[in-house]
């Protein structure tokens, strides 16, 4: 039989304190116990900190990809990653994203193209909404992941801007032209299921309702109704506005940190400046969205 006292225990709201960033966005969460089931008020007020933060950090000591995927179960429900060689054994929903720079030039091409800012997802029909990253080797420096506030990138825009972009749509693409570099292969199953796909420039966020600019250098590959250059002129534009420093969050990883933030409203990139050779590792889950709107 299952001991009471236990099951009491693990049936006790958790106190957490939600301590911002101190930047234009982002929290720590302290207090969280990552090894106890997590009861429905600590539940609910992590949903509401993931909404008014956007990203939040959750420290502790390293996971296995089995509590990594019930970690990240409290912020929705895991989906399997797309590319199958990344999975964790016989847990689908859990990849390992190693980004140890190799001196062999057999570095995956997922570490360098996330030098690039992206928003995981984009490229799916049903985006997932948000995604949680957890440290489990890291470099003795470097390789702090960046974050950009897309509803502030959107807000900054010109009258004019925001009037030419509302209502526009443009195609994500696995790979496009405009991206630094290419992605990993797919195998012919994994090509069959991300055709290209039709997203609005601007889009509003399903739970807060606000509007957020929703690009992704590494995925998205024209505007619709546009000619090329004119397209590419325009993307650029809105991008030169995302890389302004004003919009961003730095998190420098220590061993254990799991983050979760909202892909609605943020893109990433990480930066590729960590000695070779030294181990970067991490594990990530994405969780199940809707098509953007």
């Amino acid at each position: 039989m299952p001991d009471t006292a236990s099951l009491a225990l693990e049936a006790q709201p958790q106190t957490l304190r939600i301590v911002p960033t101190g930047g234009p966005f982002g929290a720590r969460v302290e207090g969280l116990d990552r090894t106890r089931p997590c009861d429905a008020a600590t539940r609910a007020a992590l949903n509401r900190a993931f909404l008014d933060h956007q990203l939040l950090v959750l420290p502790g000591a390293p996971m296995t990809p089995a509590q990594m995927r019930d970690t990240s179960a409290i912020f929705g429900e895991v989906v399997p990653q797309l590319l199958r060689y990344k999975r964790v054994g016989e847990l689908p929903e859990v990849s390992r994203m190693e980004s140890t720079l190799k001196a062999d030039g057999t570095t995956d091409k997922t570490a360098i193209r996330a030098e690039t800012w992206h928003t995981d997802d984009s490229y799916m029909a049903a985006p997932a909404k948000g995604t949680v990253l957890h440290a489990l080797q890291i470099p003795s420096r470097g390789g702090t992941t960046w974050f950009c506030d897309m509803y502030g990138v959107y807000a900054a825009l010109p009258a004019a801007t925001r009037r030419r972009i509302d209502g526009r749509k443009a195609v994500h693409a696995y790979d496009t032209v405009r991206a630094i570099n290419r992605p990993s292969a797919r195998t012919p199953q994994e090509i069959a299921e991300t055709p290209d796909v039709v997203h609005p420039l601007v889009r509003t966020h399903p739970e807060t309702g606000r509007k957020a600019l929703y690009l992704n250098f590494n995925r998205l590959d024209r505007i619709l109704d546009m000619e090329r250059a004119e397209s590419d002129a325009l993307l650029d534009e809105l991008a030169d506005v995302a890389r302004q420093p004003r919009f961003h969050y730095g998190h420098r990883w220590t061993l254990g940190d799991a983050v979760v933030w909202d892909n609605r409203c943020l893109m990433h990139r990480v930066d590729v400046d960590y000695p070779v050779g030294e181990e970067r590792i991490m594990l990530r889950t994405l969780l199940r969205g809707d098509r953007p709107a």
